[in-house]
């Protein structure tokens, strides 16, 4: 005799089915995630390491007028794709044009963030920043006097002609040294102001 199966009994296998297919449905989107996770993962640490590196690279900025206004060396630049900027070793900076006495700015590294449409915020602006080490200097011309520049981060805009810096920075002129904290200077116009806790002390003759 064939055993029967009652509405209460099929109802219960319907049930067990249906647990069975949302548990192997789950465990399908976990793996689909865990997977997805790993390969976003995969694709970042990927993005986080420089696509393409130069050595020895010597480069020059053409200014609006296509007249060279800095000329920039390194020992190394790498290209960091997720951030798309550029890290230079041992960068050495010369500003020149007709009429300006050269400036020239070194550091330990600089990071380069070049004006762009295509990253977010855009960058309407190349910015340069440099860090360790730094130091600007500007020897004797016709229309200024020698002054070098220390400190351990500054910001250049080449397209103002602005070096910016809210570290502490030593100024060495003829006669006077001076410590504060922050600074604004113009390569073009060649000024300079010290921003805050401004302390100057004259040097005497042979110091």
């Amino acid at each position: 005799m064939k055993p029967q199966i009652t509405i209460d009994r099929a109802q219960i296998w319907i049930a067990v089915a249906i647990l069975g297919f949302v548990a192997l449905g789950s465990f399908w989107v976990e793996s689909a995630f865990r997977q997805r996770g790993e390969e976003d993962a995969q694709k970042l640490a990927i993005r986080l390491e420089p696509d393409y590196y130069v050595e020895q690279f010597n480069f020059i900025r053409l200014s609006n007028s296509s007249k060279a206004n800095y000329h920039l060396t390194g020992d190394k630049l790498v290209h960091l794709p997720r951030t798309d900027q550029y890290e230079i070793t041992n960068p050495h900076i010369n500003s020149f044009a007709e009429q300006r006495t050269p400036v020239t700015i070194i550091a330990a590294r600089a990071v380069v963030d070049q004006k762009s449409n295509t990253v977010i915020p855009q960058r309407e602006h190349d910015i340069v920043r440099l860090y360790d080490n730094v130091s600007v200097e500007r020897p004797d011309g016709e229309n200024s006097h020698f002054m070098r520049l220390e400190t351990d981060y500054l910001m250049l805009t080449p397209d103002d002609d602005l070096i910016t810096s809210d570290h502490p920075v030593t100024l060495f002129t003829q006669g006077i040294e001076a410590r504060a904290v922050g600074l604004v200077a113009n390569i073009a116009t060649q000024q300079l102001e010290l921003l805050s806790k401004v302390h100057a002390r004259l040097k005497k003759r042979g110091d």
